[in-house]
């Protein structure tokens, strides 16, 4: 009898929708259900400021600062009208939060994984044109670390429309021709491009290229 009441306890307790583990999990649902909606007003002010190519940090990564960059500056903008964003930005300030989903290296990170994603699908548009063909365009420049940075564009007609996109940036160490060939060749093996179906080079250092 012993037996049978305790295990008549047991599933008594196990179904009470109160027990600990499922106020852990309902608690965990509320958090990434929390987090889930900073991170799409994030998304949308990165990719807000990256359409318009506008710099995403400032001078002083502080909050109520005016030098603070366009994406903290934004975020406090929208916060006026945004409720949610508010009060989690008050929570980031009196630092109430342990993770923000606000700080730079966050930011930077998802900058990363939505490039990379607008880079596959480029990818993927010139591996399935119709006429398969396509062409480059390679130009470079130093950076602030006065490092030259190797820029390659590529142009093709998808469905019908002509498109100019930015591809990849990668260092350099000359502009002989050996290099920026080697170089054109690694970013195309790496995303799978045929170097056959290339049908228009365009280089700054043109002269550079002859006979290549």
């Amino acid at each position: 009898m012993e037996h049978k009441r305790t295990l008549l306890c047991w599933v008594t307790r196990k179904s009470n929708e109160n027990t600990v583990d499922q106020q852990l999990e309902e608690q965990m649902r509320k958090n990434i259900q929390y987090y889930f909606e900073v991170l799409k007003r994030v998304e949308a002010v990165i990719k807000f400021l990256s359409v318009r190519g506008l710099a995403i940090g400032g001078h002083e990564e502080k909050w109520g600062s005016p030098n603070n960059g366009n994406f903290m500056g934004a975020i406090e903008h929208i916060a006026e009208f945004d409720p949610f964003l508010h009060e989690h930005l008050e929570k980031c300030k009196n630092e109430k939060v342990n993770v923000t989903y606000l700080s730079k290296p966050m930011y930077e990170e998802l900058i990363e994984i939505m490039g990379k994603h607008v880079q596959d699908e480029i990818v993927n548009q010139i591996n399935n044109l119709d006429t398969k063909y396509y062409a480059i365009i390679v130009d470079s420049m130093p950076d602030l670390t006065h490092v030259d940075q190797l820029v390659i564009v590529v142009r093709y007609c998808y469905n019908g429309k002509p498109y100019e996109r930015f591809l990849t940036f990668l260092p350099i160490e000359s502009h002989s021709s050996t290099t920026l060939f080697n170089k054109i060749q690694q970013v195309l093996d790496e995303h799978k491009l045929s170097l056959e179906n290339i049908r228009g080079q365009s280089y700054d250092n043109a002269s550079n290229m002859k006979g290549s």
